[in-house]
This record gives structure tokens, C-alpha cells and sequence, in this order.
């Protein structure tokens, strides 16, 4: 790989980091602190759905 060749893919890979901070900024204002789930109970049970789908079935 070339200088030019790097080049391009560090400017690929920083165009991708960039899109992906938006969407992780998007994602925090979204579940503030204010906007998530204080019931432990409520908590725990999306926590199954989300980390062990297949207890779903």
C-alpha cells in the first residue's frame, strides 16, 4: 500500500468515524438520563429482550 493508498483510506475511515459520532450523540440525548427507565423491574426485563432475544420465544 502507497502513501496515496493510505491516504484515501484514513480519509474513508475518518468520513465513517465522523457518521458514526453523529449517530452515537443522536443516540445519547435520546436515553438521557431523564428519558430512561427507573423501574428496575421494567429495566431488567428490556435488558433480557435486548441481550438475550432468543428467551423472547
Amino acid at each position: 500500500m502507497d502513501n496515496i493508498e493510505a491516504s484515501a483510506l484514513l480519509e474513508e475511515v475518518l468520513t465513517v468515524f465522523e457518521a458514526v459520532n453523529k449517530v452515537l450523540t443522536t443516540a445519547q440525548v435520546a436515553l438521557s438520563p431523564e428519558n430512561q427507565f427507573r423501574d428496575r423491574e421494567t429495566a431488567a426485563t428490556l435488558d433480557c429482550f435486548t441481550y438475550y432475544p432468543s428467551r423472547q420465544e
